[in-house]
C-alpha cells in the first residue's frame, strides 16, 4: 500500500534510454568485516534478550560506542564534530522525551480517562469497542507520538477491558493498530531521522502519511478486525 501511495502521489516516467549498470565483484574490506561482526553481535544479543535480560538500549549503546572507537576505524576522525546531524538527534530525543514526560506526569492518563467517559462503549458491541479503542490509542499517539502509546495505554489495559467487555489481549493489541498508523511525520522519530538523512521534503512525507492514514483507516483496519474475528479474539 505504501508503495502504491508513493507511486500515485509522485508519478514518474521511465527513462528514454535503458540504463545499464555494471556491478563489480569485490571482496569485503577489513573495515566492512569488522562492522559486520559488530552488527551480528548486536543482533545476536537483541534476539537472545530473554536469556541474558540485558536491555536493548544498552546493547545498542555499546554497539554505537564500538563503532566510534578509533582503533576499529569504523567511523571517520571528524564524525563527532562534522558528520553527525545534531539538530535531528536533538529533535528526535525531544519528541521521545516529551512522550515520557506526558506518561510520567499523568497527562496521558487524564486524556484516556476523559475519552473513555465521553465515548459510548457498549458491552454487546465488541467490534465497535475495538474501533473506539483504536481511536483512543490513535489520539494518544497524536498527542504524545508513537512511543507514548504503550507507556500510557498498557497500564490501563485492565481498566479498559472491564469497561469494554473485551479481553485484555484484544485491548493491548489495539495499541499496535495505533502506533502502526502515522498521521503526521513528527509522531515517528525514526521517520524524522530518515527525512533528515535523505533530505526529503516535509510536505511530501506528510502527504504520504495522510494518504496511508486514510487508506489504513478505511481498508486495513476493517481487514484486521475480520482477521481477529476469525482468530476468536472477540
Amino acid at each position: 500500500m505504501t508503495i502504491g501511495v508513493i507511486l500515485w502521489l509522485f508519478p514518474d516516467q521511465a527513462p528514454n534510454q535503458a540504463i545499464q549498470a555494471t556491478i563489480e565483484k569485490s571482496a569485503m574490506t577489513k573495515i566492512e568485516i569488522r562492522l559486520l561482526m559488530v552488527l551480528c553481535a548486536c543482533f545476536a544479543f537483541w534476539f537472545t534478550d530473554s536469556l541474558h535480560h540485558i536491555s536493548a538500549g544498552w546493547i545498542g549503546l555499546i554497539a554505537a560506542l564500538l563503532c566510534l572507537l578509533p582503533s576499529l576505524g569504523l567511523t571517520g576522525k571528524n564524525v563527532i564534530d562534522k558528520d553527525i546531524q545534531y539538530g535531528t538527534l536533538l529533535f528526535a530525543a525531544g519528541i521521545i522525551g516529551l512522550s515520557a514526560i506526558i506518561a510520567h506526569s499523568g497527562l496521558g492518563r487524564v486524556l484516556v480517562n476523559y475519552l473513555t467517559e465521553v465515548i459510548p462503549f457498549s458491552p454487546h458491541a465488541p467490534l465497535l469497542n475495538l474501533s473506539l479503542l483504536t481511536f483512543i490509542s490513535t489520539c494518544v499517539a497524536i498527542v504524545t507520538n508513537l512511543a507514548g502509546v504503550p507507556a500510557i495505554m498498557t497500564p490501563m489495559a485492565e481498566h479498559l477491558a472491564d469497561i469494554t467487555g473485551l479481553s485484555k489481549d484484544a485491548v493491548l493489541m489495539t495499541q499496535v493498530l495505533a502506533f502502526s498508523t502515522v498521521l503526521l511525520p513528527y509522531q515517528a522519530p525514526p521517520l524524522i531521522t530518515a527525512i533528515a538523512l535523505g533530505n526529503l521534503s516535509i510536505s511530501a512525507v506528510t502527504k504520504v502519511c495522510l494518504a496511508t492514514f486514510v487508506l489504513t483507516s478505511l481498508v486495513l483496519l476493517p481487514l484486521n478486525f475480520i482477521w481477529w474475528y476469525f482468530l476468536g479474539m472477540f
